[in-house]
């Protein structure tokens, strides 16, 4: 009977989604709007049967290693203050599958609390609040971390005819976010993630810092202009009943004066930051040590007051030896870095995002890199699923 059962959630699932797949592709451009975001609702719900059909098939493993977790999932507070390490990680594969993040983990034997994606700004169904996966993660017992790119220019100008054109829209782009041009999308998301209600870490327009890569960078934008962004957004989230989202400031530590982009204390919840080792894969890069990257800057970070989470954290294979960079990151980090309370794995097998050849951070090839992983791991007492044994 259990065997029939299974079998027919599966089908239902099935064919619930390929219904609404097809209402998609019937009403086309026309799905803008109230039409869309009814569908936006429903497929989310199909989801959560997906997830809790895969639940039901792999048993209430994965839940129960995180069940220390439960204080921090059911009160927000608690991951303002945290009292420990938490480990995390972002798989290429999300948002359409988490089986890789799954891999990921069973090759280090370990369960993440922190599962994170990245949604950019705009009018597309996929821009809108990411439903489908921060359920599926809370589903699994996980607490989703969600990067948010304000990316202006893919807002659609004959939907918004008040937007400067897109080729102007991201010079003075973030005045224009804190002037209120774009609460129309702002308050819709908040007011989204006020109804997931659940734990959720929203990392907004990170690295802002950083003149070349994003265009809410300096080269567009006057600090200032960031900070009263990052408030009026805030705000809004706060003013949407959204006090379930709690927020990271994310400054690149390569570049200079990430303090004149500082929000203030009331606005900010983590401090985050980038640590990827990219090797000699370019002309700009080499070969640098978890220290150069991200010890030497360690201190600045703390001085904020805030808990710190290393929200890339990852090396190539290119220029050095893997698994020495991640044991010598790794070995003594409690007592080197106590005020870092996360560190998510950048694992992404395709990364096209800065050198035209695409790069490949994911380990699971790398037994002896994974076998460093998971002794450096354990040796730190980050082995989450020790807890539940």
């Amino acid at each position: 009977m259990k065997r029939i059962h299974r079998i027919l959630l599966a089908a239902i699932a099935v064919i619930a989604s390929i219904a609404i797949v097809l209402g998609l592709v019937s009403l086309g451009t026309a799905s803008q709007g109230p039409i869309s975001t009814v569908l936006q609702h429903v497929t989310s719900g199909v989801s959560g049967l997906e997830s809790r059909i895969v639940h039901a098939f792999r048993g209430p493993g994965r839940r129960a290693e995180l069940t220390w977790l439960e204080p921090f999932r059911e009160h927000p507070d608690s991951l303002r203050r945290p009292d420990r390490l938490m480990l995390g990680a972002y798989d290429d594969g999300i948002p359409n599958t988490l089986e890789g993040l799954i891999a990921l983990e069973r090759a280090l034997d370990v369960t993440f609390p922190f599962i994170q994606t990245y949604t950019a700004w705009g009018d597309e169904r996929r821009q809108r609040f990411p439903n489908r996966i921060v359920e599926a993660i809370h589903d699994l017992g996980s607490i989703p971390v969600v990067t948010w790119e304000p990316w202006l220019a893919t807002f659609e100008s004959r939907l918004h005819p008040h937007l400067p054109l897109r080729d102007d829209r991201d010079r003075n782009g973030l005045a224009s976010v804190a002037r209120g041009d774009y609460d129309f999308y702002i308050r819709e998301w908040a007011g989204d993630a006020a109804q997931f209600g659940e734990p959720l870490l929203l990392r907004f327009a990170h690295e802002m810092n950083d003149p070349y890569r994003y265009p809410w960078g300096p080269q567009h934008n006057e600090p200032e202009d960031f900070v009263a962004a990052w408030r009026h957004v805030v705000e809004m989230f706060r003013s949407e009943g959204a006090t379930n989202v709690v927020w990271v400031w994310s400054p690149h530590t390569a570049y200079g004066g990430y303090e004149a982009y500082w929000p203030g204390d009331d606005y900010v919840d983590w401090v985050g930051t980038g640590a990827l080792n990219y090797g000699t894969v370019a002309y700009w890069s080499e070969w640098w040590s978890f220290h150069e990257i991200f010890g030497q800057h360690y201190d600045a970070l703390a001085g904020f007051g805030k808990p710190i989470m290393l929200a890339e954290f990852g090396s190539l294979a290119v220029g050095g030896d893997r698994a020495a960079w991640y044991d010598e990151a790794l070995r003594g980090f409690r007592d080197r870095y106590p005020a870092v309370h996360a560190i998510l794995f950048f694992h992404v097998e395709h990364d096209d995002t800065v050198t035209r050849q695409a790069l490949d951070w994911s380990l699971l090839d790398e037994p002896q890199v994974l076998e460093t992983l998971k002794a450096a791991l354990a040796s730190e007492g980050m082995d989450t699923k020790e807890e539940a044994r």
